[in-house]
């Protein structure tokens, strides 16, 4: 376990997650020098596939699976960041593909998703043995929970309670990293010194600033991508502006984050200038290099913007 001063543990439910919601602030961590860690839950591998040379893994979960494992492995190359697990594994980071496999019993499944009538995110239908949404909330939080008192993080970072757009893996993190805080918080079962975590963070936008860059954005697409509507229903990751209490401004990281999500390229592609991006539904998003959170454990640290929003995750 690392002395470093400053440590910090995203939890992030499939590869690319991080990328999209906190990549900025991964890599600003990593060239300040803090100790960086990437949990995720599952290995994405029901996802669906872009480029038309590998659509031939969709729907092939090992293959997809491994792949995805591959690409995860090189965005974080590309962001610095050397410690990067995945839930209930009990090898050391950056696992391989076969050291995936020969694991595999202990690693949560992707529970796949659907949608409902109006294009919202619901459950799968169909979802696989061992799916992580249906996992009870107990048995993977106890997995994070050790992981939580082997690392000690002074910060934990994770979604909001609706996942950020309803993907029941979503949910089923922000689940079970509250519990796993809880539970971090007291002696293992082996007697693993007990660790209360000092601050949470969940992953947000604010409302206002995130219309305006759809407005923005839309504006310049052309005919390949369409945009969200800037006045309709935003999914849950965007909140009111009062509610976000910290904002980090990681311009300088912008490239990395959007070289980094280019690596997720079964996932999402990068439009140009790195002003955009857009998963398999062709919906283009804007590109942060600032990224927000609202603290929901902890006091909040001293350094704050012209808004009084903490500017520092760290700070105490």
């Amino acid at each position: 376990m690392s002395d470093n001063p400053r440590r910090i543990v995203f939890v992030h439910a499939h590869p690319d997650d991080e990328t999209i919601g906190n990549g900025a602030t991964m890599a600003k961590y990593v060239a300040e020098g803090a100790q960086v860690t990437l949990i995720t839950c599952t290995r994405g591998e029901q996802g669906e596939v872009i480029p038309p040379e590998l659509k031939h893994l969709e729907g092939q979960a090992d293959r997809l699976g491994d792949h995805r494992v591959a690409e995860l492995a090189a965005a974080m190359t590309v962001l610095g960041v050397r410690d990067h697990r995945f839930l209930g594994d009990p090898t050391v980071p950056g696992r391989t593909a076969q050291a995936v496999r020969a694991s595999k019993s202990s690693v949560f499944a992707d529970s796949g998703m659907a949608y409902d009538h109006d294009g919202g995110v619901i459950p799968s239908p169909t979802p696989p043995p061992g799916a992580f949404a249906l996992t009870p909330v107990e048995d993977a939080a106890t997995h994070l929970a050790a992981a939580l008192r082997e690392l000690r993080p002074h910060v934990v970072v994770t979604y909001e309670p609706g996942g950020g757009y309803g993907h029941p893996d979503h949910v089923q993190a922000h689940l079970v990293t509250m519990r796993a805080v809880e539970l971090a918080a007291i002696e293992g079962p082996e007697g693993e010194e007990a660790w209360p975590v000092p601050k949470v963070y969940w992953t947000v936008q604010p409302e206002t600033l995130t219309r305006e860059a759809l407005r923005t954005l839309n504006s310049s697409l052309g005919d390949a991508y369409t945009g969200v509507d800037p006045d309709g229903r935003l999914p849950s990751v965007v909140m009111a502006d009062e509610l976000v209490t910290a904002a980090v401004d990681a311009t300088g990281q912008l490239v990395a984050k959007a070289d980094a999500l280019r690596a997720h390229a079964t996932q999402a592609v990068v439009g140009p200038g790195n002003a955009w991006f857009a998963l398999s539904n062709d919906v283009a998003q804007p590109l942060l290099a600032m990224e927000f959170y609202r603290l929901v454990r902890g006091r909040p640290g001293a350094d704050v913007d012209e808004l009084g929003r903490e500017t520092d995750l760290f700070t105490l």
